[in-house]
């Protein structure tokens, strides 16, 4: 069965749960408030996120110390309206008794609407809504990816990658490679943070950001040869890793979708071709691997199936020598120049400041990546001395 997300303004909405459960029942997720005020405030906001709204024709306009009337109804349908730039949502004016002779006046100036009434016109409302969402151009995509989208809640990755999924998938025969290859990667990142909401993958991988190639290799457990990772002090135990083929997409969809010098034959190739293919390609693998998130969470695997191990042997890549440059006094950050004539590497204030650090100071220190919450490029810092 398709699913609809309905807005609907009503200043009695709670006390209709027959009406709620048959809404439910047709396949209706009705979100309600019961004023124009917040109800608008709401579909503002999030108005992508809707396939239509119900409006009771005598509703408050913006407080329940008010009494319902005409106006709250009114400053919905204006508000709906504007919005049409956006999306051209449709809308249902709803009610209980506008139909009788005493609300004859408030029937004339709705005389251009179609009204259905409470109970009477419970079912003709429902057929008329997916009717008129089933023609919107998202309500179409996110019910052909019904099964991606319905991971895309706060109960697994989060609203934020389904609004980012649905606007790639709207455009997917003109998406720009440059700026959607990061919001891919983001959404590996939601990934990741629902494994550890799940209490799947340690906190450590997660903050202060998301290490990808590390959450990527835990989550896999073993090497080609059959050997456990050991990322961030942690070796993930055997029954809870994830399928080689999910492991593959996920590896494959982060090799092209990172910022770094290894994008740089990516773009050249993207710029070659002049199609988007590559991306699709990677956008589908993505999907593939939403949709098997919620298998796995829904089989209960096992919590915190992890052990630490002794802290990482650092490679000689993670340590680098030079010296302490660029200190800002007013911003408390300084560099490390690298002896070996390498990029210079960021020093966050709390290092420059517990280590009382000063211009040329002869330093050895630890550097990670990580990705700029800012420009979603990753970078490097150091992270201890």
């Amino acid at each position: 069965m398709n699913k609809y997300e309905v807005l609907w303004i009503d200043d009695d909405a709670e006390k209709q749960d027959a009406f709620l459960e048959s809404a439910y029942l047709e396949g209706l997720n009705i979100n309600y408030y019961k004023t124009s005020k917040l109800g608008m405030e709401e579909l503002t906001s999030k108005i992508e996120h809707y396939d239509a709204v119900i409006l009771d024709a005598m509703v408050y306009n913006d407080s329940e110390d008010e009494k319902p009337g005409l106006m709250g109804l009114l400053r919905s349908i204006k508000k709906i309206n504007s919005l049409a730039d956006r999306k051209r949502i449709p809308y249902f004016i709803f009610s209980g008794y506008i139909d009788k002779d005493e609300h004859s006046s408030a029937r004339e100036m709705l005389a251009d609407e179609t009204i259905f009434i409470k109970s009477k016109d419970n079912q003709a409302l429902f057929d008329a809504i997916k009717k008129a969402a089933d023609q919107q151009a998202d309500t179409q995509i996110r019910h052909k990816y019904q099964r991606v989208f319905d991971v895309c809640t706060e109960k697994y990755i989060g609203e934020n990658a389904g609004e980012d999924l649905l606007t790639i998938l709207m455009n997917i025969d003109n998406i720009s490679a440059d700026t959607q290859f990061n919001v891919l990667r983001k959404i590996v990142e939601d990934i990741f943070i629902a494994f550890n909401k799940f209490q799947l993958l340690p906190k450590d991988f997660i903050t202060p950001s998301v290490a990808l190639n590390e959450s990527s290799k835990f989550l896999a457990g073993k090497n080609h040869k059959g050997e456990l990772f050991s990322e961030k002090g942690y070796q993930h135990l055997e029954g809870t890793h994830i399928p080689s083929q999910i492991s593959s997409m996920l590896w494959n969809i982060l090799s092209i979708t990172q910022n770094g010098s290894h994008r740089s034959t990516i773009d050249q190739h993207v710029k070659l071709v002049d199609t988007s293919y590559l991306i699709q390609s990677v956008l589908y693998q993505l999907l593939d691997v939403i949709a098997w998130f919620k298998i796995h969470i829904k089989s209960k695997p096992k919590t915190e199936n992890w052990t630490r191990t002794i802290e990482r042997e650092k490679s000689q890549a993670d340590i680098i020598k030079g010296i302490v440059i660029n200190l800002s006094v007013n911003k408390g950050f300084a560099f490390l120049q690298p002896n070996d004539g390498s990029d210079n590497v960021f020093i966050p204030p709390h290092l420059v400041t517990e280590n009382n650090l000063k211009e040329n100071d002869i330093i050895t220190g630890e550097v990670e990546e990580y990705i700029d919450n800012r420009t979603q490029e990753l970078k490097k810092r150091v992270k201890n001395l």
